[in-house]
């Protein structure tokens, strides 16, 4: 099975420490779908200072987004009872449906009925956290116009998958925002 991002790419980019890996194994309690679980254990998850992965946060908490959050958080909807948690990204926890393999997002102290669809699936995840991985590298060397490098970006991942675009509160429109204004 062939990936937008490449194992060796993400290793790269994020380095030997900086990727966590999935193992793959089958079990009747298994629901990820095929492709999710293949990307996972193949190219892995970015972990670093802008995404930090479940996998290497406490191993003694659950990834289940069922045990995540407590009565004071709120009531998680019903069609989130399965999912899983996979990591965080700015103040957010996001979150894997496995049987769609589409990722959401619950911003920090919002009521959790508002989670958003962030992208299509973890592939684009992957794909537009390693996109700007490479844009903050270049960003600190060239401060050419950082408006046209910021909309270059955002066409890039837009081209691979609309989704993170499509609220105008994503945890994606917020952190280019940002990059814009100096925040990052």
């Amino acid at each position: 099975m062939s990936f937008a991002v490449t194992p060796a790419e993400l290793l790269n980019i994020f380095g030997l420490t900086g990727v966590v890996y999935f193992p793959r194994y089958e079990s009747p309690d298994n629901q990820l779908d095929t492709r999710t679980a293949d990307f996972l254990s193949q190219v892995g998850l970015p972990h670093d200072e802008t995404f930090k992965s479940k996998a290497s946060v406490g191993q003694e908490e659950s990834i289940l987004l069922t045990e995540w959050f407590t009565p004071d958080d709120g009531t998680l909807p019903e069609e989130c009872h399965p999912w899983l948690v996979l990591g965080y990204f700015t103040a957010s926890v996001i979150a894997l449906a496995p049987l769609t393999g589409k990722v959401y997002a619950f911003g920090e102290g919002e009521p959790l009925n508002t989670y958003t669809q962030l992208h299509r699936d973890v592939e684009s995840l992957v794909h537009a956290l390693n996109l700007f991985k490479e844009f903050e590298e270049r960003q600190r060397d060239d401060q050419a116009d950082i408006d046209e490098q910021v909309e270059d970006l955002r066409a890039r991942i837009h081209a691979f998958d609309a989704t993170p675009f499509e609220d105008d509160q994503s945890q994606w429109n917020l952190v280019l925002d940002e990059v814009i204004e100096g925040v990052w």
